[in-house]
């Protein structure tokens, strides 16, 4: 007897096993072993999507790339906009279509790598209408996904791993890279300057039932607290409930969670730290050194992944040039006092801006955020007239 398909969102998978169906690994799809068993009847299969959607352009913006979303639509994505099913039906579609395999990369699933193939929207901006409009779905593994939400990877603690599978996949130089980042982080910056409005006429347009999202100042509430949530545990939280509200948003707290950090209260701590000027005048540059030596500051031993202070100047081949200089960055940290949680989070936030090998970072207070150089590394213990 042939099999009948059906629709089953994720969340409701455990509900619709225990009702009898079953999950074909071959289709990945939920099915009926027979017709008519009942409790299965409100998933039954609704038509397929066709694999082209109404006005949607599968050559926009091809490739892979850093696609910062303005912050007034952070976590309002098309899978917070459609009812579960209707996920259920794109997310085949989109999967399909590109044959279970990420349209940037070219990898499948892996899940002993836990690599995904999930959906990323490509938007359009219309400037003079403040429109951000639907253009194209995407297939992506989770790696790619990650590249694209650069903002999140680095909330998150990824950065180093995005960057080096930006590169990876693009070819792009290390100092390319970087550029491209910052390049995204600017025009992201200019369009959060702004409120839009979302169009998603492209899903309407193929029989979709779009769930309308939240006004712009909620979507940015419900997109702080998530990145408080985040900062706050140091894993990923789930896209807020209030992505599809039943009722209006509660406003997000004023103050973080006990021991978190808020954005606004690690870039002042970052301002303040760095706005100690280098031995020779300019930004207060770090790096991590690849030579163990004594702290000059304590006669204690360190060695890589301890971050040291630096200096970097331009070579005249116009390559950068790094020199170590044998003090302990977190001793400096220590003379501001900071509050115990403060503290960590500047070292942690430091940390993670030095994730590539040979590079040195030092803060922007204008643009609040970390710029990153890489080049050569060199010892510069005889240069300031210290021991080893």
């Amino acid at each position: 007897m042939a099999r009948v398909w059906l629709d089953v969102p994720f969340a409701e998978k455990d509900e619709a096993k225990a009702q009898g169906a079953r999950w074909d690994p071959a289709a990945r799809r939920w099915f009926a072993p027979r017709p008519g068993m009942p409790g299965l009847e409100r998933w039954a299969a609704l038509p397929d999507i066709p694999a082209l959607l109404p006005g949607e352009d599968r050559t926009f913006e091809s490739g892979l790339f850093v696609d910062l979303v303005p912050r007034s639509c952070w976590f309002t994505n098309v899978r917070s906009c459609v009812a579960p099913r209707d996920w259920e039906r794109l997310r085949r579609m989109i999967n399909g279509r590109a044959g279970r395999r990420c349209e940037a990369c070219g990898q499948g699933e892996d899940r002993t790598a836990r690599r995904w193939l999930e959906a990323h929207e490509r938007w359009e901006y219309d400037e003079a209408r403040g429109v951000q409009r639907l253009r194209r779905l995407v297939c992506l593994c989770t790696g790619c996904h990650t590249v694209t939400h650069f903002g999140l990877a680095e909330i998150n603690g990824k950065r180093s791993a995005a960057l080096a599978h930006l590169r990876s996949v693009t070819g792009m130089p290390a100092a390319e890279a970087e550029s491209h980042v910052r390049a995204a982080f600017a025009l992201w910056r200019e369009r959060s300057a702004r409120e839009w409005t979302l169009d998603l006429s492209m899903l309407t347009g193929a029989g979709i039932t779009v769930v309308p999202p939240p006004s712009a100042p909620e979507r940015e509430r419900a997109a702080q607290q998530t990145v408080r949530q985040e900062r706050a545990t140091g894993a990923p939280a789930a896209p807020p409930v209030t992505a599809r509200p039943t009722a209006p948003s509660p406003a997000a707290p004023k103050t973080p969670p006990v021991g978190a950090v808020s954005e606004e209260e690690l870039a002042r701590a970052l301002d303040t730290v760095f706005s100690r000027p280098a031995p020779g005048g300019g930004p207060q540059w770090i790096t991590v050194p690849r030579w163990p030596w004594f702290c000059h500051m304590c006669d204690t031993g360190m060695r890589p992944p301890d971050i040291a202070v630096a200096s970097v100047t331009r070579t005249s081949s116009g390559h950068w040039r790094i020199v170590c200089r044998p003090c302990e960055w977190a001793h400096l940290v220590d003379d501001f006092a900071l509050a115990a949680p403060v503290h960590r989070a500047v070292l942690a936030a430091a940390a993670e801006a030095l994730g590539t090998p040979q590079s040195a970072a030092t803060w922007d207070p204008r643009e609040r955020r970390f710029r990153t150089v890489t080049g050569q590394l060199t010892d510069g213990r005889g240069e300031c007239g210290t021991l080893p």
